[in-house]
């Protein structure tokens, strides 16, 4: 019987998502009415990413996994040892006292991180874990997700800056010997690099040769695969693509050309490219489909952290629009604090048109308030762009996932948990 009344991992920054290679700081909070017996409170930080589905069913069903570990830190708070006690002159015991009591603690995450990410055969997931080691009773456990976002640096490759073309058609097809002519579709981008929240400026044109009316559609998707291997070491693979958006544009009579321009996509909270990672991937592509029967594939990359003079511009067109003469406050950061298990997270809140809301008044009422958007001051951030302002983040466009695993079986804790993603833009 769990004999706690609260038992939390808390967080000193309320949006609980990192960059790789950040600090990450907060606090585990045991409530307790009556006195209890705990020999030690453990803690215990992970990361990892990790693969699995079944092939096939019955006697021919094959598991198929595999797992990357990124990091395993469990050490021990301390925390109880200050409340041991002498019983009978020889035998030790530890009371927890009642109260509310906070155990602080601070890691700082590997540089090389991948983004979280939820997929229905894998996942790469970030998790601290706080454990109530009690004496001849089960252990009391408490465990608690958070967002890591990888260092995936649009700016690193200057090719994600040039505009690109991509044109597929199918060759002239015969049917009872009389000619059904041919089908070319072209996409145009001004740049294939982008960050969540950008928009994509689409242009595409549609060659119909045919005799045939020809519908149309564009497409925004995700492909997501997954390796896994065996009990046998034969490795696996399989691929998930998932629809994004789509837009019907309508129909291409035979004979006749028919060319769009600039059509726009917004892109949704979604993970960027996860370049560290060996056993999960995700690509992104901006799709022409010409009747069911021709798809024209231009790839996108997304990243965290956007392309730095573009992000600029935009800055400099806002403070334009608002006919101030001067970067909003939300845009300008010092030094980043340095931020300890006991100090309160400095943060930023900016209604939609970026300004800053002076009076925070109720913080939780700010944070939940969807027309509020939180900047976190990154040092890691700082140290890549000075200039650059800090990111607000939205949860996972596809939604929360459940994260819980029969191997870790936790009390307490949240079952559900949706990743966050850096915006940079409005």
């Amino acid at each position: 019987m769990v004999q706690l009344d609260r038992f939390e991992v808390v967080f000193n920054n309320p949006e609980e998502t990192y960059f790789a290679g950040q600090d990450i700081s907060g606090k585990v909070i045991i409530e307790n009415k009556e006195p209890k017996k705990v020999n030690e409170i453990l803690l215990e930080l992970k990361g990892r990413a990790r693969t699995y589905w079944t092939k096939h069913s019955g006697k021919s069903r094959k598991h198929c996994s595999h797992s990357e570990p990124y990091f395993l830190e469990q050490f021990n708070t301390g925390y109880t040892h200050k409340f041991t006690v002498v019983k009978d002159g020889k035998e030790k015991e530890r009371v927890l006292p009642a109260g509310i009591h906070q155990v602080p603690f601070s890691y700082t995450l590997p540089k090389s991180l991948p983004s979280s990410f939820e997929g229905e055969f894998g996942h790469i997931r970030y998790t601290c874990k706080a454990i109530c080691e009690r004496p001849w009773d089960f252990d009391i456990v408490t465990r608690k997700a958070f967002t890591v976002v990888g260092i995936e640096d649009i700016n690193s490759d200057s090719k994600l800056n040039e505009p690109i073309t991509c044109i597929e058609s199918n060759h002239a097809v015969t049917f009872c010997c009389r000619s059904t002519g041919s089908v070319t579709g072209e996409i145009r981008i001004p740049k294939c690099g982008f960050t969540p929240g950008e928009k994509i400026d689409v242009s595409y044109k549609v060659i119909n040769l045919s005799s045939k009316t020809r519908n149309t559609a564009l497409r925004f998707v995700q492909q997501a695969t997954y390796k896994a291997k065996t009990f046998a070491g034969h490795e696996h693979i399989k691929t998930v693509v998932r629809v994004i958006s789509k837009i019907d544009k309508g129909e291409v009579p035979g004979g006749t050309t028919t060319e769009w321009q600039d059509e726009s996509i917004t892109i949704p909270s979604l993970p960027p490219k996860l370049g560290k990672c060996k056993i999960l991937s995700v690509n992104y592509a901006v799709e022409l489909e010409i009747d069911q029967t021709l798809t024209v594939p231009c790839p996108i990359v997304i990243g965290s952290i956007p392309q730095l003079s573009q992000l600029l511009i935009h800055s400099k067109q806002s403070v334009q629009s608002s006919g101030n003469g001067s970067l909003p406050k939300s845009s300008i950061k010092d030094s980043p604090p340095k931020w300890d298990s006991e100090s309160c997270v400095q943060v930023t809140i900016t209604d939609e048109s970026g300004q800053l809301v002076e009076e925070l008044g109720n913080e939780m009422e700010a944070l939940l308030s969807a027309r509020k958007r939180v900047r976190m001051p990154s040092s890691i951030l700082s140290e890549l762009y000075p200039t650059m302002p800090s990111p607000y983040y939205k949860e996972s466009f596809f939604g929360s996932s459940d994260i819980s695993e029969e191997k870790e079986q936790a009390q307490f804790g949240e079952i559900n948990f949706a990743p966050k993603y850096p915006f940079y833009t409005d």
